[in-house]
């Protein structure tokens, strides 16, 4: 599916681009969300325009294993929807997905949102969190599937939330990987800061180490069938906005790449973004990024 010439490369980035504006995407609304992007994907490579490295910035004294290669849509009016408006009439909000803790890799994610949107403001990001060690094994090329946490596979405990299960200094590395996005929101290039899926003791901790607090924190009501009542009597006392999402813990996983023919890639981090109309409340565009990294 993906050009031959990138099959030796390290990183291959793909923005879809506004994926509003193309006709057989638009027809399957209500799609899961690991659906939609895969659907997203395969449209985008089908009309894929490949950005030379040239084009990326010099990459010639870094390895072919690391280097990157951007993939974009061809005739994609993202930047178009974008400046239709005021800037201060339009609200942007993303959310990352990231299944292992990487500094590096945060940092990229929001660096390519704006230079995707070609903005230098976000109004809110969220960030989804979800550290497995799958998702570390397959940084060394070990090929396992992580388990999405969308309750289907077994019953969940009322009002519970099963948050980085097994991974060792989960919430020690989130602080960290919080302290770069709180960076961008003291440089007042992010307006709202929100994380998802934590129970109610990470995000206390989360919360107290935090030198710009979360705004905003998702539950998967799926992953835990009712708000648990100690999250939200958190939320409640510290003026944090309680939203539900439906996304898995996994957005990419092992068998959805191998149906891209990506079997040779795992996903190394993944946003998605939003552009709303304010006084209208319209979505004007919406789009993902996705960074494929080679597993060997």
């Amino acid at each position: 599916m993906l050009p031959s010439l990138l099959n030796d490369l390290g990183v291959i980035i793909v923005s879809t681009g506004n994926v509003l504006n193309v006709s057989d995407l638009r027809k399957k609304a209500g799609q899961k969300p690991t659906d939609e992007l895969t659907d997203c994907l395969r449209s985008t490579f089908t009309e894929a325009e490949v950005v030379e490295p040239s084009q990326n910035g010099d990459q010639s004294s870094v390895p072919v294993q690391e280097q990157r290669q951007l993939i974009t849509r061809r005739n994609n009016d993202l930047l178009e929807k974008v400046r239709e408006h005021p800037r201060a009439d339009i609200k942007i909000g993303a959310k990352i997905f990231l299944n292992r803790h990487s500094e590096p890799a945060l940092t990229e994610a929001v660096e390519k949102l704006f230079e995707t949107l070609n903005v230098s403001y976000l109004d809110n990001l969220i960030l989804a969190y979800h550290p497995t060690a799958t998702a570390e094994k397959a940084t060394n090329g070990e090929q396992q599937q992580v388990q999405e946490a969308t309750g289907d596979e077994e019953a969940k405990e009322e009002g519970v939330i099963e948050w980085a299960v097994g991974s060792d200094n989960a919430v020690g590395n989130l602080k960290k990987l919080w302290a770069i996005l709180e960076r961008y929101a003291t440089d007042g290039k992010i307006g709202q800061l929100g994380i998802a899926d934590l129970d109610a003791d990470s995000l206390q901790q989360l919360y107290d180490g935090a030198k710009v607090h979360p705004t905003i924190a998702q539950i998967n009501l799926a992953a835990c069938c009712v708000v648990p009542p100690q999250l939200q009597a958190y939320c409640n006392q510290n003026e944090i906005q309680l939203l539900t999402h439906s996304d898995p813990q996994e957005l990419l996983p092992r068998d959805v790449l191998n149906e891209l023919e990506l079997g040779s890639y795992y996903a190394g981090w993944t946003s998605r973004y939003q552009v709303h109309i304010k006084c209208r409340g319209v979505l004007a565009a919406k789009g993902f990024i996705v960074s494929l990294e080679r597993t060997n």
